[in-house]
């Protein structure tokens, strides 16, 4: 008897516990992904906003949980946290094939200054800075959609706020994945980057980087495209992992809905 009292006395507990590191996480990713705020890595970032929705699901299948998001009073929030997800999967799915073909621009770039074409290196890297940059205004785009959403009900249950959150944070953190992995291509501040950023061309980048012209300057080229490289390869890997993981809490919200 002792022992039965215990266990259903533990068991609000797990729920909440999970609510609170959900929370502070989403809050700590909201914050990473801040424009004024030092920032982990993009890959960083987006891998850990894959591993929270794996809480999410976590979450959403607790059995107090699906009693109450199955209820015809939220069954309303619910679907609009599935149509949210939508949205946001398919923002995911662009910045995925974003990261993609800015990996290929990369490698592109690192062949052509192999092969000692200037020009076709140059093209390479714009089109590097280009597709990422036309990610980030999607991103964008929908963080201004998403901000005139109507708040989660302050009563609604703990999985329809959190989902609610992870939305707003999902947008943040493709923004400023996208953004960061372009601006490390023209940032002329640290001499390591300058020998990528004179290759899109403009006075700025001529006047910090004329010292590094000769074969000095092509290979730290090639090793800046290199990093570039591996690092949108990582953000790739990070978002096939995001997407993963948003259509399994997609499909756990439809299980409460349908089961």
């Amino acid at each position: 008897m002792a022992c039965q009292q215990l266990r259903s006395t533990s068991l609000p507990v797990r729920p909440h516990a999970l609510v609170q590191e959900l929370e502070d996480e989403l809050q700590r990713l909201r914050s990473g992904a801040a424009a004024s705020a030092p920032s982990p890595s993009p890959a960083a970032l987006v891998g850990r906003l894959g591993d929270a929705y794996g809480r999410i699901e976590e979450l959403v299948g607790l059995p107090g949980g699906r009693d109450v998001l199955s209820s015809a009073r939220w069954r309303g929030a619910v679907e609009a946290a599935l149509d949210a997800s939508v949205a946001v999967l398919d923002l995911c799915e662009r910045a995925r094939d974003a990261a993609a073909s800015a990996k290929q621009h990369a490698r592109a770039a690192r062949r052509a200054l192999r092969r000692g074409d200037a020009a076709l290196a140059r093209s390479a890297v714009r089109g590097y800075v280009r597709c990422l940059g036309k990610a980030g205004k999607q991103a964008a785009g929908a963080k201004k959609f998403m901000s005139k959403r109507a708040p989660a009900d302050a009563e609604a249950p703990a999985a329809v706020k959190v989902l609610s959150e992870a939305v707003a944070v999902t947008v943040a953190v493709l923004q400023r994945a996208m953004a960061s992995l372009s601006a490390r291509a023209v940032d002329t501040r640290r001499s390591r980057w300058c020998a990528v950023s004179r290759l899109l061309g403009g006075e700025l980048s001529r006047v910090v980087c004329r010292d590094l012209d000769g074969e000095d300057g092509a290979m730290s080229a090639q090793e800046t495209l290199q990093e570039l490289e591996d690092n949108v390869e990582a953000v790739e890997s990070g978002l096939e992992h995001l997407f993963r993981q948003i259509v399994q809490s997609r499909v756990a919200l439809l299980n409460v809905l349908t089961l």
